[in-house]
């Protein structure tokens, strides 16, 4: 019998970890300006050509060649907006007050280790962030960018419908003493392309709606940060 997956590519974004619940930032948390908050990304992925839905092993294979096309073209894509959106952020802290530290290293998730703290009540980030504290700061503000380009569903090779703008992201606040969860938000922005979306190898509908979801999604992961009240 066909073994049937469902699958979000890239493969490495598989995953059952257990889901982390939205934190909402508590607005005294404007109050208090001594401490030091530094700004972290995570590793910004390829564009690529993303798809979900029942596919077999044989069927991935089929459909990231019939997307090859797509795939090349979104890889050249510049989102260099992603490996700078940080800049904003801390313009931002900046303007209200805070001191911010910018910690160019970026954090991969994969290799830190995992929190062993539990609580019913306090929420504690589900990676061990307290060692980014020898960057000398007491909060970690990490954006975490997980898929940037386009997405589609497919039942085995079919395609169920047309590719869509794609751009999923996360962002945590960490308090560096004790790994607490200030804030966290797990979110991804959508967008149609307008037909035709197929126009190979320029496929210039597809790059305006890329551009386009991917300007809304950081402007959403900052005004979810922010309360909208970008300054």
């Amino acid at each position: 019998m066909k073994k049937i997956i469902s699958i979000v590519l890239m493969l490495g974004l598989v995953g059952c970890a257990s889901v982390q619940k939205p934190v909402a930032l508590d607005n005294h948390f404007w109050e208090n300006r001594k401490p030091v908050i530094g700004i972290a990304k995570t590793t910004t992925p390829k564009p690529d050509a993303f798809m979900t839905g029942n596919m077999g092993l044989l069927d991935i294979a089929i459909n990231r060649g019939n997307a090859k096309s797509l795939i090349t073209h979104l890889e050249k894509m510049d989102t260099s907006k992603v490996k700078t959106m940080d800049n904003e952020f801390i313009a931002q802290l900046q303007a209200r007050g805070f001191q911010v530290k910018k910690i160019d290293q970026a954090i991969d998730l994969q290799k830190m280790q995992k929190f062993s703290g539990k609580s019913e009540t306090t929420p504690y980030a589900e990676y061990d962030f307290r060692s980014l504290k020898s960057n000398d700061v007491d909060y970690v503000l990490l954006l975490a960018v997980e898929r940037v380009g386009t997405i589609r569903n497919y039942y085995g090779f079919m395609p169920t419908g047309a590719p869509m703008a794609d751009f999923k992201y996360k962002g945590y606040l960490v308090d560096l003493n004790t790994n607490e969860l200030k804030w966290y938000v797990d979110d991804v922005s959508n967008m149609p392309i307008s037909e035709p979306w197929d126009q190979s190898p320029s496929f210039d509908n597809v790059s305006t709606a890329v551009n386009t979801n991917l300007d809304r999604g950081i402007d959403s992961l900052g005004n979810a940060f922010f309360g909208g009240n970008l300054k």
